[in-house]
C-alpha cells in the first residue's frame, strides 16, 4: 500500500512491532532466526569423503557404523559387513546359502583409525551364531556404549530364515567385553521386547542407538509393523530406558517420539538430544531437537544429510548436560551391485567451534546428482508421460472478457 512502512534490507534482530509482516516472516522470527541458516547451530551442510580400508571394494558390503569412539588416542567403529559368494536375491528366493538383503548373512565387524580418515579392519567381533541357534542368521546394524569401565555392543539379531510376507523380524541383542578390542561375551537374547501384534514395533526393532542421559540408558530405535503395508506407520523412531546395559529396556509411553527417518542419529546438545532425520517419513531431511530427549521441534532442514550416520559423539555417555554436538562422523553409500561402502562425513553441528564453510545454504548439484540412475526418468515411464500428454495435459488456460 502507498505510503506503507517496508521491511528493510538490514534484518532487525527483533521481530519488527511497527511493521505488517505475512506469515512467512513472522515465522522466521518466531520459529527460526532472523538470520536464516547462517546462525543457526541446528543446520549444517555436508561434505563427504573417501576413506582408506573400509570404503568401496568388489565383493564386500560395509554399511551402517556405529558410533564412532575415541579410546587412548584410537577411533574406534564397529559396522555392518557382508561377503558372500552370491548378490542379494530377496526374500521369496534366498535360502541358507543366497542372501534375502544386503544386511543378511552379515557379521559385526570393527576398524581403528588414527585421523578418521585412514582406516585398518581390525576383524570380527559378533559373528552370526550356529545353525538353529539364536541370531543363526545374519547380526547387524551395531552401536556402542561404554558404561561404568564396560564396552556394549547392540545390534540387530535375526534367527532363521526370511518370511517374504511378514516383514523384517529382527530383534535386538548385545554383547559385552572390558575391552573396544574385545573378546565380545554374547548375550544372546533380545534386550527389549518387540511391540504386541497391532502396535508400532511388533515386527522389528532396528537401528538401536545408545546415549547415557539423565542417569539413565536410553536406546533410541526404529520400529517396524506386522505385515507393513501403506497404511501402516514403518518409519519412526522410539525410546525405551534402563538402568543396566542388558536391561530390562522399558519403552516411552510417549512412542514413537519421531515420525521420520529411516536411521537413528543422535547426539547429547546442551541439556538435550538433537536428531539428523533423514530419507523417509513426513519431517525427513531435518535435524529435530528435544530439550527432555522426547519431545522433538524441527530445527533445520538439510540437503544430502548422511545416510546411516555414526557420528564421532566424545560426550555420548557423559550425561552432564553440557552435550558439545558432532563435528564428523562415518556413513554409507551404496553401489549398483547391492553393496553398501563407508564414507566420512565431516559437518558443523557443535556449539564452540566455527566451521563456516559447512553453513553454507546455495547448493547447486552437478548434472552426475539430478541424473543419476535412481534420479533420472527411466524409459519406461517416459514413453508412457509421451502416450499420456495428449490427454492429461490440458490446454492453458486464460480468462476471458477483460475489460
Amino acid at each position: 500500500m502507498k505510503g506503507s512502512k517496508v521491511f528493510p534490507a538490514v534484518i532487525p534482530t527483533e521481530k519488527p512491532i511497527d511493521l505488517e509482516l505475512s506469515d512467512a516472516m513472522r515465522r522466521m522470527f518466531d520459529i527460526w532466526n532472523p538470520y536464516e541458516d547462517r546462525q543457526n547451530e541446528f543446520f549444517s551442510s555436508f561434505k563427504y569423503s573417501e576413506i582408506t580400508n573400509i570404503g568401496k571394494e568388489e565383493g564386500v558390503s560395509r554399511r551402517d557404523p556405529s558410533k564412532v569412539i575415541k579410546v587412548n588416542g584410537t577411533y574406534y567403529v564397529w559396522y555392518t559387513r557382508r561377503q558372500t559368494e552370491h548378490p542379494p536375491v530377496g526374500p521369496a528366493k534366498c535360502t541358507d546359502d543366497l542372501p534375502a538383503y544386503d544386511w543378511d548373512h552379515a557379521d559385526v565387524y570393527y576398524a581403528t583409525s588414527k585421523d578418521g580418515f585412514h582406516w585398518e579392519e581390525q576383524g570380527v567381533a559378533v559373528t552370526r551364531a550356529a545353525k538353529g541357534e539364536y541370531g543363526d542368521r545374519s547380526v547387524t546394524t551395531p552401536d556402542i556404549l561404554v558404561f561404568n569401565g564396560k564396552y556394549y555392543l547392540y545390534y540387530q539379531t535375526y534367527t532363521g530364515a526370511f518370511k517374504s510376507n511378514t516383514g523384517d523380524n529382527c530383534n535386538v541383542s548385545m554383547a559385552w567385553s572390558h575391552s573396544p578390542v574385545g573378546p565380545w561375551h554374547r548375550l544372546d537374547k533380545p534386550v527389549i521386547e518387540l511391540g504386541e501384534v497391532d502396535e508400532w514395533d511388533s515386527c522389528a526393532i532396528h537401528d538401536p542407538y545408545l546415549l547415557v542421559y539423565k542417569d539413565k540408558i536410553w536406546m533410541y530405535y526404529k520400529g517396524e509393523p506386522l505385515n507393513p503395508n501403506n497404511k501402516k506407520i514403518v518409519r519412526a523412531q522410539g525410546v525405551a530406558i534402563a538402568d543396566h546395559p542388558e536391561g530390562p529396556f522399558v519403552k516411552s509411553p510417549l512412542n514413537p517420539v519421531l515420525n521420520s527417518g529411516h536411521e537413528t542419529g543422535l547426539y547429547p546438545f546442551g541439556e538435550g538430544i538433537a536428531a539428523i532425520i533423514s530419507r523417509d517419513g513426513p519431517e525427513k531431511n531435518t535435524i529435530q531437537y528435544a530439550s527432555d530427549g522426547l519431545n522433538f521441534e524441527v530445527k533445520s532442514h538439510l540437503s544430502l544429510p548422511p545416510l546411516a550416520p555414526g557420528p564421532f559423539c566424545p560426550d555420548a555417555f557423559a550425561d552432564d548436560g553440557d552435550g558439545q554436538g558432532i563435528s564428523w562422523g562415518l556413513c554409507h553409500t551404496f553401489t549398483d551391485g547391492d553393496c553398501n561402502y563407508l564414507l566420512r562425513f565431516d559437518c558443523d553441528l557443535q556449539r564452540h567451534i566455527q566451521r563456516p564453510q559447512f553453513k553454507q545454504t546455495y547448493n547447486r548439484f552437478q548434472e552426475e546428482t539430478f541424473l543419476q540412475p535412481m534420479m533420472k526418468l527411466d524409459d519406461e515411464t517416459k514413453n508412457l508421460i509421451i502416450q499420456k500428454a495428449s490427454t492429461h495435459d490440458r490446454e492453458t488456460v486464460i480468462k476471458r472478457d477483460i475489460t
